[in-house]
């Protein structure tokens, strides 16, 4: 004991850091837009409900597992909600799209901050896609019983969105954790 502070490291298992550097906030910003982008482009009137989760839990839990910064999800969500809030990328359709998109991304940062041995499990990934998914219908039923706006998804009642959306979360949570762990599989250790 020299009367020295020793430096804080963190698990091995899930290295975290406060700081956040230029590129990749600007990587995190870009996945989340690119959601947005995707299901803009994409957008097809399937009636199923939820079914761009696959491409935004994927690049979601992409964005939370290859980083190291703490609040990565919450980048990649301020990403898609800032882009949703334009003109002409949703929020002419849905004034309360932008908050739809906010909520998945901290929801990921609690995971990981309290559950970090899990971090890289393909369970816990895919869970975790299908849980924040789920945000988006909870979200909405909230608004229509808070405002009265109206949403085409729970025409068949609540159970079947809330359903839907946990499935393709998973499948997005799949995914990207499959993506994530080939690529942690691949480089070699430092």
């Amino acid at each position: 004991m020299n009367g020295t502070f020793s430096q804080k490291t963190a698990s091995k298992a899930f290295p975290t850091e406060w700081a956040l550097t230029w590129w990749e906030a600007a990587l995190l910003i870009s996945s989340g837009a690119l959601a947005v982008v995707l299901h803009r482009s994409f957008s097809l009137a399937l009636g199923l409900p939820g079914h761009h989760g696959i491409e935004w839990m994927a690049l979601l839990i992409m964005g939370r597992s290859l980083s190291r910064f703490r609040g990565a999800g919450s980048i990649a969500s301020l990403g898609a909600a800032g882009l949703a809030m334009l003109p002409g990328w949703g929020a002419a359709n849905d004034p309360f799209i932008w908050l739809i998109y906010l909520v998945p991304g901290p929801l990921m940062d609690i995971a990981f901050r309290y559950l970090p041995r899990y971090a890289d499990k393909l369970w816990f990934l895919m869970i975790l896609g299908g849980l924040a998914h789920a945000t988006k219908p909870v979200i909405r039923l909230g608004i229509t019983i808070l405002s009265g706006w109206s949403y085409g998804s729970f025409r068949f009642g609540v159970v079947y969105p809330i359903a839907s959306h946990i499935l393709y979360g998973l499948i997005g949570g799949l995914l990207g954790a499959l993506f994530v762990l080939g690529i942690r599989r691949t480089t070699p250790k430092i």
